[in-house]
């Protein structure tokens, strides 16, 4: 069979050794030059399979250098990959423009080298490298007796921390997740962190592959020097400068895995955070459920409660719920409010308007950075760290709303000429709407979160002046 073949085109020495070390695993005979111009000489001696080509080059850049590929009858028909540190999509359709396939990047991993193989058609069928899409399987449950009889996964979070707070409730728990939205996101989770596992391990591979690849240069730097230098005199040091240079590559080495542990460590704490995103998911599907039962009759003068911006309230009030985390006063609650303020004035309401946000009590755990974060569903409410809100001990009202917030409601004010008092003020925490459930040996966080995102709230009231 005959060997296929690639040329390497860029002006970067370590640029060059790094991709040719990865397409090498792939039996591919590798050829690399610095510039435009010497690709263009190369090309009438030989003929490659594929060109991988620079962009920014001293003298002809890449894109001159494909178009004088591409306009050359006995080269047109090679493939050409864009091998740069540009990026975007205006940048690919320029590259496609000229003749390029496709842009690969100079941060490459192993996958994006097989997909471009893949392709180009030069990647073999079944070879190690190949993307194969496999179907995902449900993940296994294990099931425990619960007050709500519903399957749940249990998973060990070890935690010493004593228990800060607790808070304890008198009535029953909401509903629990349907079974059919619960495996959803179960599989969701699941999916997210094979993700995460493989990007970790091609990142730590490429990383590893291009720590030896520099320090294989540097080796050979030293000894291209050694050579070039003259005799030694008769009292040598060359013992004093390999333990030197010894000394430099351990040292290399000990910086890159630092920064690989740094970044696994990063990405640990992203999937904390991934964890976190669809916790608060369920406690937004929570908190519109309990909203929809408790809905009234209207949330805005001219308004049915259906098609008003809040839930749970009555003809001259509604309820904004507010996720984990925000500020009450901002967001998406400060355009529902800036338009219920708009349309009272637009219709002559003369009168208070009375703007409170309210806390709910979380369930919080401490986080990989020592910070407070929300505890998962599946860890015991005994194993909670705290249950308070990160929201509510900011010691003032002020500071429990945006810059966007204050200029709106100075803006209303103007605009309402002294017909609306628009007053500003927070509840506490004992002020619920739905009852945190009763604390037990079986009760979990999720159960309690749920209640506490339907309690974390911003009410608006109105009342006309007699």
């Amino acid at each position: 069979m005959t060997a296929r073949k690639a040329l390497v085109v860029d002006d970067s020495r370590s640029a060059r050794a790094f991709l040719t070390r990865i397409l090498e695993r792939y039996e591919l005979s590798v050829d690399g030059v610095e510039s435009a111009e010497q690709a263009i000489e190369y090309l009438t001696r030989q003929r490659p399979d594929v060109i991988f080509m620079d962009h920014l080059m001293p003298g002809m850049d890449g894109f001159q250098a494909v178009q004088a590929i591409k306009n050359n009858p006995l080269t047109a028909t090679i493939p050409i990959m864009m091998y740069t540190s540009q990026e975007g999509e205006l940048y690919l359709s320029q590259a496609r423009a000229l003749g390029a396939m496709g842009v690969l990047p100079k941060q490459t991993k192993h996958t994006d080298v097989s997909k471009a193989l893949d392709q180009i058609g030069l990647l073999e069928q079944g070879r190690e490298g190949d993307i194969v899409v496999l179907p995902v399987p449900e993940p296994p449950v294990a099931t425990t007796p619960h007050s709500d009889a519903t399957d749940r996964i249990e998973i060990a979070t070890p935690r010493s921390a004593p228990t800060i707070e607790r808070r304890a409730g008198t009535r029953p728990n909401l509903p629990a997740m349907p079974p059919e939205l619960r495996a959803i996101v179960e599989a969701m989770v699941a999916h997210h962190i094979r993700d995460l596992q493989r990007f970790v391990a091609e990142n730590n591979e490429t990383q590893a592959d291009r720590v030896v690849g520099d320090v294989r240069m540097m080796l050979q730097d030293h000894a291209d020097a050694a050579r070039m230098r003259p005799p030694p005199e008769p009292r040598g040091t060359g013992g004093f400068w390999l333990g030197a240079l010894g000394l430099i590559a351990a040292c290399v080495l000990g910086w890159q895995w630092q920064q690989q542990r740094v970044a696994s460590i990063a990405m640990a704490a992203e999937l904390a955070q991934s964890q976190q995103q669809l916790n608060a998911a369920e406690q937004d599907l929570a908190t519109m459920q309990a909203n929809d039962a408790a809905a009234a009759a209207a949330t805005v003068p001219g308004e049915s409660a259906a098609g008003g911006a809040g839930a749970g309230a009555g003809a001259n009030s509604t309820i904004e719920p507010v996720p984990y985390g925000e500020t009450p006063l901002a967001g998406s609650r400060l355009e529902r409010i800036q338009s219920l303020l708009a349309r009272l004035n637009a219709q002559g309401f003369q009168g208070v308007v009375e703007i409170r946000s309210i806390p709910g009590r979380f369930c919080m755990i401490t986080g990989p950075s020592a910070n407070l974060v929300l505890a998962s569903d599946l860890v015991p409410y005994a194993k909670c760290d705290q249950i308070g809100n990160p929201r509510e001990d900011n010691g003032s009202v002020s500071q429990r709303q945006s810059v966007a917030f204050a200029n709106m409601i100075a803006t209303a004010r103007e605009n309402a000429n002294g017909k609306m008092d628009i007053q500003i003020g927070a509840g506490t925490a004992d002020e619920t709407i739905t009852p945190y459930p009763p604390v037990s040996d079986g009760l979990m966080a999720g159960d309690w979160n749920r209640v506490a995102a339907a309690n974390n709230r911003v009410e608006v009231h109105w009342q006309a002046a007699r």
